[in-house]
């Protein structure tokens, strides 16, 4: 394989493991308190939308960001559809 695929595939895992340690840390907190919050279940959702924007993004995995700002690097659409919702989430959360 590639080196630059070795990387895009650690990076996506990587992103996942956070995507389930940010779930684990929700249900934790929900079976210790017996409460579910609403605005802390929103921006729990805003931080996996994020997350996902990113993995939606190999090259973005590959390189350092700032070489990727450089080179003309453009997220996709569906990107800042998730991002876009993470924002709104995360101010949801917030308030």
């Amino acid at each position: 394989m590639d080196g630059q695929v070795i990387k895009i595939q650690r990076s996506g895992y990587l992103i996942k493991a956070w995507m389930l340690f940010v779930m684990y840390l929700q249900v934790a907190q929900y079976y210790q308190t017996n409460i579910l919050d609403f605005g802390e279940l929103a921006a729990t959702f805003g931080i996996l939308f994020f997350l996902r924007g990113l993995l939606l993004n190999p090259l973005l995995l590959a390189s350092p960001l700032k070489s990727c700002f450089k080179s003309g690097f453009s997220f996709t659409k569906s990107s800042y559809k998730y991002f876009l919702l993470a924002v709104v989430l995360i101010a949801v959360g917030a308030l």
